[in-house]
């Protein structure tokens, strides 16, 4: 059979193939590229997850499963986003403390302390105090004081949750 004319059909599902809520079918002839068939599921329903592609018992590739899966945005990246520009706006214009430090991986893995816990050393390694602009400014911070990706994390604290030195140096 001439690709042009095997006949292809695609189903719709509003969720997880066959344990969902089934839509509708799609047939077409000829080849179709991945966008095109995206975009004729999102002219029938906004509502589909997957689609299910079966291809012409002809086709070469008949059998294999193929399946598409609806790009949906990570709904915790974009709390989490949320949450980020919120907190940049309460600490915008306080002084805060950083605290830089580099994780140190030891070669013979992780360490073990007395309860049989696994740990990471992490190794602290400068802090500093600035006024908050952004989060990404204090990583360019730690990066202007520690050195481009010499630092692993780093730590906030408010001017008045650090507790007070019990010694200096200087």
């Amino acid at each position: 059979m001439h690709p042009a004319t095997m006949k292809h059909k695609a189903s719709l599902w509003d969720g997880e193939y066959g344990t969902s809520g089934h839509i509708t079918d799609v047939h077409w002839e000829g080849d179709i590229t991945q966008e095109e068939l995206i975009d004729v599921a999102d002219q029938i329903t906004s509502d589909w997850q997957i689609i299910d592609l079966e291809l012409d018992r002809a086709h070469p590739c008949h059998g294999q499963v193929f399946r598409l899966c609806k790009f949906v945005p990570d709904l915790a990246d974009a709390t989490s986003e949320s949450q980020k520009l919120q907190a940049e706006l309460e600490l915008a214009g306080q002084y805060v403390w950083v605290h830089c430090s580099k994780h140190v991986v030891d070669p013979l893995g992780d360490m073990v302390d007395d309860s049989g816990q696994t740990y990471r050393q992490v190794f602290n390694t400068i802090m500093f105090c600035t006024e908050f602009v952004s989060f990404d400014d204090l990583a360019q911070q730690c990066n202007d004081n520690f050195g481009k990706d010499d630092w692993s994390e780093y730590e906030l604290f408010l001017d008045d949750d650090l507790p007070t030195p019990v010694a200096s140096y200087g």
